[in-house]
């Protein structure tokens, strides 16, 4: 029977489950689990230089690896400063770890140092929360967190240890010391909807004329890239994204209409204009619906999602199916498998309006992709980023314009998560550290971070993590020495009247240098696509500092030339 401090029995059994990375900073109620860290080779901890970007880090692994990492902070503001991450999370369906210090119990409510109610701050940002009264639970505890944070929705758990019990000792059965296989991953546990009704579904199918499916960011969790592949090609369904859905389907695929609601190409028109709904993995939330405007309300509605409570909670529901999105898929599929030639010839007229409406898109968007405009235009910018980077690299899309313009001007070009966008809270300052995150669970691929001038100010010291910790990533700042997206809409509502969004010039290409990284200024178009492309290539972190669009007029990616009115880019 091993003996073990708290810090000892945490880290073997976070071992046990497999953990690679832990990202944090130490204080003194975590450092028996600090030390039992540096006397082991499998999990490697990251000392970053903002708790929040811990966080971030551990969400940008995750959402490439499927599987948590873990966020750790000492007690009072070390695990205030993770609320950002977590709410990030919660909101995207991210499984994480998040383990903090807590005051001994013993002087608890005496005005400790540094003591707050913690747990009540990060309560509404988790899934469940475990507070770690006895040593002795320390291995069913962390089972439990790995379970509920892999399990069903995934989501964060915050596991609160006192100072006692981390720097206590307890004799532990080796019997007790294990981890189930099944709760690792997300994925490790599935459930198939049941066959009654994915039979109505199949039904809805086979009447549909103008069906389209809309996939979100379930389709990453599930790993059902496959499925929706396969389903397009056997049904000719078209499939509209959410940001977080991005990859669900090769962008160039003829049935893919890319992302849909606020920001969309071809999408909305074809979901008006559809009889028929497939939703998988999305929560139809504000940004996806263009605040619930675009779903047609005659339309008929199939939910696939793996959280009983999204079924109907938005529309109504003609037919929910409880389940994994891989396995549902597979169902329908397999339902409708002897139908599918005539629901394919009956839906023909729908698929060349799909690809009459690409084309024209396309046609009608190429002025920006291949504008020669100074300030560079941000339709240029992700043109040639998407020229310079290869079909399995890693753009990082900060909040903000960042994943806004990107979602809708670049074409992720191979199935899987290949695009992240910080949805789920959408707090600008995500994008480097996310970046770092995801570099760390993907090292042989490279990893962009699109970042505005102000988010990439947020996080910048963690360019000296990604230096030290040896994950290079390639920091895109779009630069217009504004909050770009406020401004815009200050400039819908007011005209030019502008309030608190300007700030001084700053070369960020030299503060990048300043921390020991390269770095470089784009003001000229012509030279914007090599200079991508040798920092892409050179495998070194890197700042690309790339002057845009600063006429607050154009700077809504899509909605002002779409709708042309103050009130409806408001709406919108």
């Amino acid at each position: 029977m091993p003996q073990l401090t708290g810090g000892e029995a945490l880290v073997r059994m976070l071992q046990l489950h497999g953990l690679e990375y832990a990202f944090g900073m130490a204080g003194f109620q975590p450092l028996p689990y600090y030390d039992a860290l540096a006397r082991q080779t499998q999990i490697r901890h990251v000392l970053m230089r903002d708790e929040k970007h811990g966080a971030f880090m551990a969400d940008g692994y995750a959402r490439i690896r499927n599987r948590p990492a873990v966020a750790d902070a000492t007690l009072g503001p070390g695990a205030t400063n993770l609320v950002s991450g977590l709410a990030e999370a919660f909101g995207a369906s991210i499984p994480l770890i998040a383990l903090t210090g807590e005051v001994n119990s013993l002087i608890a409510g005496r005005a400790a140092t540094q003591e707050s109610d913690q747990a009540g701050m990060l309560k509404p940002t988790v899934k469940l929360q475990i507070r770690l009264d006895r040593i002795e639970r320390i291995p069913e505890l962390i089972r439990r967190a790995y379970a509920v944070a892999t399990g069903g929705r995934p989501g964060p758990v915050h596991v609160n240890v006192p100072e006692e019990v981390m720097h206590g000792r307890c004799d532990f059965a080796d019997s007790d010391l294990y981890a189930d296989p099944d709760a690792c991953a997300v994925g490790g546990r599935r459930a198939r909807p049941a066959a009654d009704l994915v039979e109505r579904a199949a039904a809805l199918l086979r009447g549909s004329r103008r069906p389209v499916m809309l996939a979100g960011g379930g389709v990453h969790l599930s790993e059902a890239w496959g499925e929706i592949s396969r389903f397009v090609e056997l049904a000719g369904v078209p499939v509209a994204t959410t940001m977080s859905g991005k990859g669900a389907l090769d962008e160039r695929h003829p049935l893919s209409l890319g992302v849909f609601g606020r920001y969309s190409r071809t999408a909305n028109e074809a979901i008006k204009a559809a009889d028929l709904l497939l939703v998988v993995g999305c929560k139809l939330g504000e940004i996806a619906t263009s605040r619930w405007t675009v779903v047609p309300p005659a339309a008929r509605i199939v939910h696939i999602d793996v959280d009983p409570a999204e079924l109907g909670k938005v529309y109504r529901t003609d037919v929910g199916l409880w389940g994994d999105a891989k396995l549902a898929l597979a169902d329908l599929a397999e339902a409708i498998r002897s139908d599918a030639r005539a629901l394919r010839e009956r839906t023909s007229e729908q698929r060349a309006e799909v690809e009459a409406a690409k084309r024209a898109w396309i046609e009608g968007a190429m002025a920006k992709y291949t504008s020669d405009e100074r300030p560079i235009h941000q339709a240029r910018l992700l043109w040639d980023l998407r020229a310079a980077l290869p079909d399995e690299g890693i753009l990082v899309a900060d909040g903000g314009f960042a994943a806004h313009w990107s979602g809708l001007f670049y074409d992720v070009r191979a199935l899987g998560r290949t695009y992240i966008a910080n949805r789920g809270h959408a707090a600008i300052g995500y994008g480097l550290s996310g970046a770092i995150g995801a570099k760390l669970a993907a090292p042989e691929r490279p990893v962009v971070a699109l970042c505005g001038d102000n988010g990439f100010a947020m996080a910048v010291a963690e360019l000296e993590t990604s230096r030290r910790i040896g994950a290079p990533v390639v920091a895109v700042v779009v630069n217009n020495n504004t909050l770009g997206y406020v401004k815009a809409l200050q400039h819908s509502l007011y005209a030019d009247r502008f309030v608190s969004v300007d700030f001084l010039d700053t070369d960020y290409g030299a503060v990048g240098r300043a921390f020991g990284c390269r770095g470089c200024r784009v003001s000229d178009p012509a030279v914007l696509r090599s200079t991508l492309a040798e920092a892409i290539a050179s495998r070194e972190t890197t700042v690309v500092d790339v002057l845009v669009t600063t006429n607050p007029s154009e700077m809504l990616p899509g909605v002002d030339a779409r709708v042309g009115s103050k009130r409806a880019v408001v709406e919108q």
